[in-house]
């Protein structure tokens, strides 16, 4: 790491912040190159998912996708015309069969989210498929996004044994509060493709996921669909203040990296293991640049992770 660099980054951040809301100052620090130290370990989910972002921004600035959503005899064919227009304006020295390959990249990746969109109704998931989820997911059934293992209770209501919730337990995460309401202990079916992206209601798109988890990532594939500031401070009474994560913050990198990630040396993975979120910089805040995954064992915050749910709710209400 350079200090130097690092430090004429964050000069720069601070004219533009300054400035509020000058364009020269912004245009300033877009010429920066983020340090690599900044976006931390798992820097490339940033920027991976912030490619995403940019992707289908780029694309519907192209082509507005709503007239091909609502209107079903408008066909890819009728999609390709505006982004071949494209191409044909900002490019024309480029010869025009490559124009036309290039343009049908895009189309396709267009028309994908179109399909996705036209297609957003959900199937009911009935017995026999949850049977079968519950079945692939032996000897030891947990939610596929944090490796929660599954309790009895939360067994016999997914099978339609009882209608009995699992009871709320005396602690919670405060990084991932699942217990506050029972129904986030329960055993939900996910889709792991949306079906806001097109996903279908297969087996093969399908795994379980515990409440909690399920609710967090909804319909979001990205770190970047939540709001870009922490939820609050948490007065902890061994850590002091803490900044409470995004849930989704917490979910995106556990759900991704699904291992340990102890500088010991860890083969605990989410197959297997319950993983959590915790601080890689003890002195830093649960942001997505500090966030690293830990088993129990090598969790720093094992000791500490664990509030009762009206303290924590009394907390967050305030």
């Amino acid at each position: 790491m350079q200090p130097q660099e690092v430090g004429e980054f964050f000069a720069e951040i601070k004219r533009a912040l300054d400035s509020n809301w000058s364009d020269e100052a912004l245009k300033s620090l877009s010429k920066y190159t983020v340090p690599e130290v900044v976006s931390g370990n798992h820097g490339w989910l940033l920027r991976g998912d912030l490619s995403t972002v940019w992707g289908r921004w780029f694309i519907e600035s192209l082509v507005d996708l709503a007239p091909y959503e609502l209107d079903t005899e408008l066909s890819i064919g009728h999609l390709h015309a505006p982004i071949l227009d494209y191409f044909n304006a900002v490019s024309p020295q480029v010869p025009l069969d490559e124009r036309k390959k290039y343009a049908r990249v895009l189309t396709k990746f267009a028309w994908q989210l179109v399909s996705a969109r036209r297609g957003r109704k959900r199937s009911a998931i009935g017995l026999a498929t949850r049977e079968e989820l519950w079945a692939t997911g032996q000897p030891e059934p947990r939610c596929y996004l944090c490796g929660y293992l599954f309790g009895d209770r939360a067994r016999d209501k997914f099978l339609g044994i009882t209608q009995d919730e699992p009871p709320i337990p005396p602690l919670v995460d405060f990084t991932r509060p699942r217990g506050m309401r029972a129904s986030q202990l329960c055993i939900e079916v996910d889709h792991v493709i949306p079906v806001a992206e097109g996903g279908k209601t297969s087996v093969e798109n399908l795994r379980l996921a515990c409440g909690w988890c399920n609710s967090v990532k909804n319909r979001y594939t990205n770190i970047y669909d939540t709001i870009p500031w922490s939820v609050g401070i948490f007065d902890h009474q061994a850590l002091g203040p803490v900044t409470q994560p995004q849930p989704l913050w917490v979910l995106r990198t556990v759900a991704t990296r699904r291992r340990c990630e102890s500088p010991d040396g860890c083969t605990a993975k989410i197959e297997v293991s319950e993983l959590f979120a915790g601080p890689r910089n003890p002195n830093g805040a649960l942001t997505p640049v500090n966030l690293a995954v830990f088993c129990e064992q090598h969790d720093p915050w094992r000791l500490d992770r664990w509030i009762g749910p009206k303290r924590l709710a009394a907390s967050t209400a305030s």
